[in-house]
């Protein structure tokens, strides 16, 4: 025990030292519970600032509860010097100041879409003024309007109220792309006009006053047309007549000739000149004989115009026929059937189809015989025809 006495100043100053750390490890780092019971309970970043940061100078009683008195009163912490006002737990919380929960739609009636949401206040409340910031696109964005080159908004007299065409949940100005913008309140953008550049129909930035009619702008393409030539043939130009603004070329057109005279057999494949000579159309001939005179003349099976056949095409021809030769000719008069179906000519021998030969194929000789004692006859073509009208009677 005596050998032991010499340690124990040293166990003493060894324990005490440990003590020491220990009490000093405890009060740096205190367990702040007990804040609860003070009326001002400790969250967030309170729970870790040093004590001295609210309780200055060593003093605890008194020590102000409220934000305003602390974060302005004493530190004047507020960037914007109460102008926003004094109650600062309306919006922040003490988690952090960046830890806003303030509703600019409801408090304001401007909601914020996610671009503005990122955006730092001043941008819109310009030398921390907050409670007269303009609510209007242009307030702020005067700059991109007078940037604005696809179109010049500028130079084509814009209105300046952008909301009427850009949308504030757009993520950029060009996400208007004619959604925003009705442009067929004014004229609808079919076919082509669709996909068109503005500046295609709005030279030199000019908005207003845009011709609305297709020749207005298409009156280049009228005059260069060759098949037909529009200018030369007089036509109108109401170019939507023919020309449908959906279709993507222009040759698309479509013309309802069946108004005016039906395309059937050869006429749905011939070309329009063959008609409409020297692009004439308008008082273009709709009766056959009228485009078809010189067909009429020349016709020598039989000649139409030495036997004095009417030049009433249709009475005999069909539009549907391929050719002339598919002409029907109904033989009323006198039944064409048997030993009769012959070539015209072997009837009507002179050339004239209102007169006609019995005699040269029934013989006299013949013929006498088989009438023998018959009252009235006569070997005369007429007399035959009146007896026979229907070959056999």
């Amino acid at each position: 025990m005596k050998k032991l006495s010499f340690l124990l100043p040293f166990l003493t100053c060894v324990s005490l030292l440990f003590l020491s750390r220990g009490t000093q490890a405890q009060f740096e780092t205190p367990n702040r519970s007990f804040h609860n019971a003070t009326g001002f309970r400790l969250e967030g970043r309170h729970l870790t600032v040093a004590c001295e940061s609210c309780h200055t100078n060593g003093q605890f009683s008194g020590t102000p509860k409220t934000c305003y008195d602390c974060h302005w009163v004493r530190r004047k912490d507020d960037r914007y010097q109460t102008r926003l006002g004094s109650q600062c737990e309306t919006c922040h919380r003490s988690t952090s100041w960046t830890d806003v929960r303030w509703d600019h739609g409801g408090q304001t009636g401007a909601r914020l879409n996610a671009d503005h949401r990122t955006l730092a206040c001043e941008s819109c409340h310009r030398g921390g003024s907050f409670r007269a910031a303009a609510s209007g696109c242009i307030s702020c964005h005067q700059k991109d309007y007078a940037a604005t080159t696809t179109p010049n908004h500028a130079a084509a007299g814009f209105p300046t109220n952008c909301e009427s065409c850009h949308r504030p949940s757009d993520t950029t100005w060009r996400n208007s792309g004619g959604s925003g913008f009705n442009h067929n309140a004014s004229f609808p953008l079919l076919g082509t006009h669709a996909t068109a550049n503005c500046v295609t129909c709005h030279k030199n930035n000019v908005f207003r006053g845009t011709a609305r009619d297709c020749v207005g702008c298409h009156i280049d393409k009228y005059n260069a047309t060759r098949s037909p030539n529009h200018v030369a043939a007089g036509f109108p130009t109401a170019c939507e007549s023919c020309h449908r603004a959906s279709d993507s070329t222009w040759t698309g057109a479509s013309f309802n000739h069946a108004s005016v005279f039906a395309l059937v057999g050869r006429h749905a494949t011939a070309t329009c000149a063959s008609c409409h000579v020297n692009n004439v159309y308008k008082g273009t001939a709709r009766s056959c004989v009228g485009c078809h005179q010189a067909q009429y003349n020349a016709t020598r099976n039989p000649n139409h115009a030495s036997v004095g056949f009417n030049t009433t095409c249709e009475t005999c021809h069909r539009a549907t026929d391929g050719s002339w030769t598919q002409g029907t000719f109904n033989h009323t008069r006198f039944p064409l059937s048997g030993r009769h179906n012959v070539a015209c000519a072997q009837c009507h021998t002179t050339g004239n189809y209102a007169t006609f030969s019995c005699t040269v194929c029934h013989d006299r000789s013949k013929m006498d015989s088989e009438h023998r004692g018959r009252s009235g006859y006569v070997y005369d073509s007429n007399a035959c025809y009146s007896c026979h009208p229907n070959v056999r009677s």
